[in-house]
């Protein structure tokens, strides 16, 4: 398939989704979403595109309202507030440590299954401890005892390791799974999600040797540039390991809520991920990739059914017990209950 489904899709801003290749629930496990902010805009993307189930990275506080806003659509994935955002108390002197420790039975309390821990190498901007400091032993303690998932963005893309970070500052790419794989041999019950395909999906055969390892570990397809650019430059390689582990991956976007109104901004990104797990269509990629070196590209897996639904909906349910099936919304009204948000 080549690139003229890309100008048809275009045509109506990628308003109209092709007809999918499963008929199942779609569970979005990685979205960012915030208030004041355009999630009536993302909610409604979702919905045009077959998915029935947002993972809100958010804090707790305004999780739950959006929960209340979007009664069956939103899961929860609870960030405590190791490094408190400008809407946090002013006087909350405690270390980062126990403001996180406070916020899980909580979060356990009110349904939430997982936790969301960003220990990316610019976290050494903002800490003085990484993912495996024994700081958050207490932590990773509450999690295990109420029973609930992490899931952790570790690394990033090679060519911000290759042109933007120091690695007398950050460190190499290598350097950041330790602090990974200690957390996974510590707490081989808790189920660990890998965002973004484990930070390296330009090296399959790294995320295969992790998988073996760990029983406890999954990945998710997060990133969307990032993704497309680097499975689909192996393509053969990315369909071979996507068959291999797809009981061990779940469906993200890493879709983020913007203050601005923007709808395709939220469209696109579920066409380009449709188009991408589920045709052969080679396309210029509709999303602006400044790490690409040339113009970047849409190459699509064609997976088969039995692993796109793996990936979809079932691996989320086993891990991580997400109820995948749709809602009863009314989506002739995106903005119903939404307060214009």
């Amino acid at each position: 398939m080549q690139g003229q489904p890309l100008d048809e899709a275009r045509s109506d801003g990628f308003a109209t989704p092709p007809p999918r290749a499963v008929a199942c629930p779609i569970v979005d496990i990685h979205t960012h979403m915030t208030e004041p902010a355009t999630n009536h805009e993302l909610v409604e993307a979702a919905r045009r595109y077959g998915v029935t189930r947002l993972g809100a990275i958010t804090s707790l506080e305004e999780g739950l309202a959006l929960g209340r806003r979007y009664p069956g659509e939103i899961e929860i994935v609870a960030r405590p507030p190791l490094v408190p955002s400008a809407k946090a108390a002013p006087r909350d002197h405690r270390p980062p440590e126990a403001r996180a420790l406070e916020m899980i039975p909580r979060a356990a309390a009110n349904g939430v299954r997982i936790i969301k821990f960003w220990f990316a190498p610019r976290i050494r901007d903002r800490l003085d401890f990484l993912f495996d400091s024994p700081r958050l032993d207490p932590v990773f303690d509450a999690i295990a005892a109420h029973g609930l998932g992490i899931l952790v963005h570790v690394s990033d893309p090679d060519r911000w390791f290759e042109r933007k970070y120091d690695p007398a500052k950050y460190g190499t790419k290598a350097d950041q799974y330790p602090m990974l794989e200690h957390r996974l041999r510590q707490y081989p019950t808790v189920p660990f999600l890998a965002a973004h395909m484990g930070g390296d999906p330009e090296h399959l055969d790294h995320l295969a040797g992790l998988l073996t390892r760990y029983p406890n570990l999954y990945l998710d397809t997060s990133a969307t540039k990032w993704i497309v650019r680097e499975l689909g430059r192996q393509r053969e390689a990315a369909r071979v390991f996507l068959r291999r582990w797809a009981d061990r991956i779940c469906f993200g976007t890493d879709q983020v809520v913007l203050k601005d109104s923007d709808p395709v901004r939220y469209l696109v990104r579920y066409w380009v991920h449709q188009m991408f797990w589920e045709t052969d269509l080679v396309c210029p990629s509709p999303i602006p990739d400044p790490d690409a070196d040339r113009t970047p590209m849409l190459r699509g897996l064609d997976l088969p059914g039995d692993v796109l639904e793996q990936i979809y909906w079932k691996t989320a349910g086993r891990a991580f017990a997400i109820d995948a099936r749709p809602a009863a919304h009314a989506a002739a009204d995106p903005t119903q209950g939404a307060g214009g948000g």
